[in-house]
């Protein structure tokens, strides 16, 4: 039984057509020594899944979806379902240490927007931070901004600041399209950062990622156009975070607009923001997410 001092964190996994792999997945979430309730969200799958989800039995909330929506929906159903306050979107090709969600939510705090957990062999935060902890944001963003990868596989948001990443749908910014997903699960980081100050980080290495012939991301350098899509996908969801960021600054000089300089930067921005198509959708969403 819960303990009523801990709030529920929900592990939500997406699965498509990787019955083999979802296992290990399903397996270290409800190993957890931390409590948790496991959703798998199963959108078209035509292999067994259907079948190896049974044996679980009421040990995990199994939805299924007959068509396949893609993973951007996918995830966002299984957030929606999510009774917890926090959620860790753990893909079915991946698998954490029964630890994990213990020591992501000693750092889960109300000025935290984001805890992020050493992926092996990948991430080495012990050469960025040291030592785990609470720290300011701006490391993370400036490492984000410059395309590093932090996948939400590593990470635990709160349930509201996933739906609003994700309910959206595509960014304004439609040069490029996201990528299987890949653009969706960045702007979740990103939205975490620009909402929150400061960020928390793990630097146990507590996150597996599988390498494979499937795999979306993992083996995308190996194909020259696959990866200029990753890359593409990513910088598409940057663009969009600077444009709010910028947006959301000059928002912020209205308190200060006796200022004629100030007036004409806000004035300008928003120009410029108009010419680009881009000056209602910011408008929209930072006051969807409380910006403004």
């Amino acid at each position: 039984m819960r303990k009523q001092n801990k709030p529920l964190v929900s592990i939500v996994i997406p699965t498509f057509n990787r019955s083999k792999f979802v296992q290990k997945a399903i397996d270290s979430s409800l190993s957890q020594t931390y409590p948790c309730e496991v959703i798998v969200c199963d959108h078209g799958s035509s292999d067994d899944t259907p079948k190896v989800m049974k044996k679980y039995g009421k040990k995990i909330n199994y939805i299924r979806r007959e068509k396949d929506f893609g993973p951007h929906f996918c995830w966002l159903e299984g957030i929606l379902n999510a009774t917890g306050e926090y959620v860790h979107l753990q893909f079915d090709d991946d698998w954490i240490d029964k630890t994990y969600i213990a020591n992501c939510m000693k750092f889960m705090k109300k000025d935290v927007g984001v805890v992020i957990a050493d992926a092996y062999g990948i991430f080495h935060f012990k050469k960025i931070f040291k030592k785990s902890g609470i720290f300011p944001k701006l490391k993370i963003e400036k490492r984000l901004l410059k395309g590093t990868m932090y996948s939400p596989g590593a990470s635990l948001f709160r349930k509201k600041d996933l739906i609003d990443a994700l309910y959206q749908g595509n960014l304004p910014l439609s040069k490029y399209s996201s990528y299987h997903g890949v653009g969706p699960d960045s702007f979740m980081t990103l939205l975490a950062v620009l909402r929150y100050k400061k960020v928390g980080i793990v630097t146990e290495h507590l996150v597996f990622f599988r390498e494979h012939e499937g795999s979306i991301t993992c083996n995308a350098h190996k194909d020259p156009e696959r990866y200029k899509k990753l890359r593409n996908a990513y910088e598409n969801v940057i663009s969009y975070y600077m444009f709010l960021k910028w947006f959301w600054f000059f928002n912020k000089l209205k308190y200060f607009n006796f200022y004629f300089w100030i007036r004409e930067s806000k004035r300008i921005g928003r120009i410029f923001l108009k010419k680009l198509g881009l000056f209602e959708d910011a408008k929209v969403f930072l006051k969807k997410i409380k910006l403004i």
